[in-house]
């Protein structure tokens, strides 16, 4: 299998670093730390949101007396040392991404993480020079839970919607890729595994690995 488009946009988080693991809990974990009792289904709201969203959503579900900014950095504490020294890629990246250079493929980034600690990751690994632009949902005013997005990201970059894949891991991501007429490449990723059918269903490609599309 080749990739046929010209220009690419990649999500990060669980698409090209093995990094969804940390994110499991990290909701409610921070609201039992303020003595709130989180609900149920308060990960699947969260892995939807932006962190604006997210932080205003505690504070208006649970009167948390913070402010956005008090809250997103809290989260963003506990998370970055994990992004800035030990999260790795995942299998067969970095070769992929070096594949594509090489083919003269135009690659960004659209990543619902923050800057703070991604630009860090990015340079450790060796994989920030691949990307002519990173865009995150926060320096877009937007997330992911809306197709538009990646109509913005691509017309920043200047990439024909035709001539422009999507490759994401998250079933909400994959879906608003495809809702906004984008080829969509949806990578495996076990945080995603109860999802998988309906992922394997929408998606144009369904990737376990990325050498399944490197020549």
């Amino acid at each position: 299998m080749k990739l046929q488009q010209k220009n690419i946009i990649f999500d990060l988080d669980g698409t090209l670093i093995n990094s969804m693991p940390i994110w499991d809990n990290i909701g409610r974990n921070f609201l039992l730390s303020k003595g709130v009792n989180p609900p149920d289904d308060l990960e699947e709201k969260f892995e939807k949101m932006s962190f604006e969203e997210s932080a205003q959503y505690f504070i208006d579900e649970f009167n948390l007396k913070m402010t956005v900014k008090e809250i997103i950095g809290e989260i963003i504490k506990s998370v970055e040392e994990k992004y800035i020294k030990e999260i790795p890629l995942k299998n067969n990246v970095y070769e992929f991404l070096e594949c594509m250079k090489k083919e003269g493929k135009k690659m960004c980034l659209l990543t619902a993480s923050e800057e703070t600690y991604v630009y860090p990751a990015l340079e450790r690994l060796k994989i920030k020079d691949f990307f002519q632009n990173i865009f995150t949902c926060s320096s877009l005013g937007m997330s992911k839970s809306r197709s538009d997005i990646y109509d913005t990201a691509a017309e920043k970059c200047g990439f024909k919607k035709d001539e422009t894949a999507v490759f994401e891991d998250a079933l909400h991501a994959v879906e608003n890729a495809k809702k906004a007429g984008f080829f969509v490449y949806a990578v495996y990723d076990a945080h995603e595994e109860k999802n998988s059918a309906r992922i394997k269903e929408i998606a144009d490609v369904y990737l376990k690995d990325f050498d399944e599309i490197m020549g």
